[in-house]
């Protein structure tokens, strides 16, 4: 005798009766889902599609509950944030000397961090990290001294031989004359003199000034060599935090970043010198004054894409004018704008299809708000904190990316 099949409940959803397949109704219970309608023939059990339920159009809004919190929460949350605000404004007010050495340990970290790994595979890595502050100590003796003893005298010289220089350029009576006279141009040199002296001070301002710095120097030291020897460690550390899928995101993402922002900066290092060369060249063929002060502002001018080279000849090409004859004058414009092309057709696009894409609005707006919270020092650690902030967010968020001049147009 063939096992008897247990009775198939047919639930409707738009009624309480539920149906049994011998034809009995049962209208009690609650409802729980719709059963399709089997159908038994010849030993086999088939499902019939159930009937389509009406469709009625969902009313706008529906289903959608704002909740507005209280107004006690509100006011709480906004006084808690003024008062973080203004914590933080305090510490970093307190302790923005600390907050400047542990920047400038890490920017110095992050730079020397390749060095130290070429080296690594010559040497223990103890030994290369000596090595490597020997021979950074050693760059910076010989930067003071420059500074103290030829810097400071050059900066006298611009002061001297500056202004009458461009009263000679206002009196030419042809058009660059006319130029002068109409921006001021001797006005605006004494008044640059004038900062200068303000900035720069005597010999003994600086050896004073650096030795109140010896000490912040050697903590810096420490912090940085602690970072080269411990940073990765401490990074994986906090990268193992994460969950599994933000670790497999930002550990890598992370470790390119760090990679293309040290080939950027050192590119642009690289750049700064072999522009400061040219223009140092330049100023002693063109017997202008203070040629290495023109080479270090022509240096530093170049770290910004695509304009700083010709901003950092401005200052030779207007000297010249005043001092060198015009054919001279006019091959040193050529130059100029000869690198410049260089640099931005060439030059930059290798440097950026290898690191980063970074724009001239970036660095110049690092460069004003890290001068005016920490001077010149300031400016430069701002630019390549912008560089690496740069880089974070284009391996962290690599869909964000904006048509660049180094972009493929296909």
């Amino acid at each position: 005798m063939a096992p008897r099949m247990p009775t198939p409940i047919i639930e409707n959803s738009n009624t309480s009766t539920r149906e049994l397949s011998d034809g009995r109704r049962d209208t009690g219970g609650p409802l729980v889902a719709t059963s399709p309608r089997p159908s038994c023939t010849a030993g086999t059990l088939r499902t019939m599609a159930p009937a389509a339920a009406p469709s009625e159009p969902a009313s706008p809004g529906v289903g959608r509950v704002l909740v507005m919190p209280p107004p006690w929460r509100v006011a709480l949350l906004v006084a808690a944030l003024i008062c973080a605000v203004i914590v933080t404004r305090n510490i970093f007010s307190e302790a923005h000397q600390v907050i400047g050495w542990a920047v400038a340990a890490s920017v110095i970290a992050l730079l020397l961090a390749p060095v130290v790994t070429k080296m690594d595979r010559i040497m223990p890595r103890a030994g290369a990290i000596i090595l490597t502050f020997v021979m950074v100590i050693a760059l910076a003796v010989g930067v003071t001294w420059l500074y103290t003893w030829s810097i400071l005298d050059q900066v006298a010289q611009i002061q001297e031989s500056g202004p009458s220089i461009a009263q000679e350029i206002e009196d030419r009576g042809d058009g660059v004359g006319e130029i002068a006279r109409e921006i001021g141009l001797a006005d605006q040199v004494a008044e640059l003199a004038d900062r200068l002296d303000e900035r720069t001070g005597s010999g003994s301002d600086a050896i004073r000034s650096a030795a109140l710095s010896a000490p912040p120097y050697f903590v810096s030291m420490i912090l940085t060599i602690f970072l080269l020897l411990f940073g990765p460690q401490m990074i994986n550390g906090a990268i193992d935090q994460l969950r599994s899928a933000r670790r497999e995101r930002f550990r890598p993402a992370l470790n390119e970043a760090a990679r293309r922002s040290q080939l950027y900066v050192w590119a642009s290092i690289a750049q700064g010198l072999l522009n400061g060369v040219c223009i140092w060249v330049a100023a002693i063929l063109l017997d202008l004054p203070a040629a290495g002060l023109l080479a270090l502002v022509g240096g530093i001018g170049a770290l910004i894409p695509y304009l700083g080279i010709v901003v950092g000849w401005l200052p030779v090409l207007i000297l010249g004018i005043g001092v060198a004859p015009g054919p001279e004058v006019a091959l040193a414009a050529a130059v100029t704008v000869a690198l410049q092309l260089v640099e931005a057709f060439w030059w930059r696009r290798r440097v950026d299809q290898r690191s980063l894409h970074v724009g001239p609005a970036v660095p110049v707006v690092a460069a004003v708000l890290g001068y005016g919270i920490y001077g010149i020092g300031g400016a430069l650690y701002g630019c390549v904190l912008a560089v690496v902030a740069l880089a974070i967010a284009d391996q962290v968020w690599p869909g964000t990316d904006l048509p660049t001049p180094v972009t493929d147009p296909s």
